[in-house]
């Protein structure tokens, strides 16, 4: 038991200097940032191919910050209703992927990318 604490304030300590380390910060806040991009992007090229509904919540996840939600249901959205999307969207959406570091508790479709992406309904321009 003793020894399961010791490894967890090991594991807060370490954590605590990352999130003061200038370079990690920065790298996270890269990070974050190009997820926000690129995500963004890829919803607005699919807009006009989502339901007005649904566009309008996505829109408000990636305001928010909630890109693991916006991935998730966005993929979710594609795959279920066989949206049409170009072979470039698809790897739009690879890309989006694979800046998720796995497993992502809870995100269905995140965790699955390669099942994600094989059940797309790709078509030509």
């Amino acid at each position: 038991m003793n020894q399961e604490k010791a490894a967890r304030d090991r594991a807060a300590r370490e954590a605590r200097k990352r999130l003061q380390d200038p370079e990690a910060v920065a790298a996270r806040n890269q990070r974050l940032s190009r997820m926000h991009t690129e995500s963004r992007d890829l919803l607005e090229r699919l807009a006009d191919r989502l339901p007005a509904v649904d566009l309008q919540t996505y829109r408000e996840y990636s305001d928010v910050g909630e890109w693991a939600m916006l991935v998730d249901v966005l993929s979710a959205t594609l795959v279920k209703r066989q949206i049409p999307v170009t072979e470039a969207e698809r790897g739009e959406l690879a890309n989006v992927l694979g800046q998720f570091t796995l497993p992502t508790d809870g995100w269905n479709y995140i965790n699955n990318p390669e099942s994600v992406l094989s059940q797309l309904k790709v078509v030509s321009v």
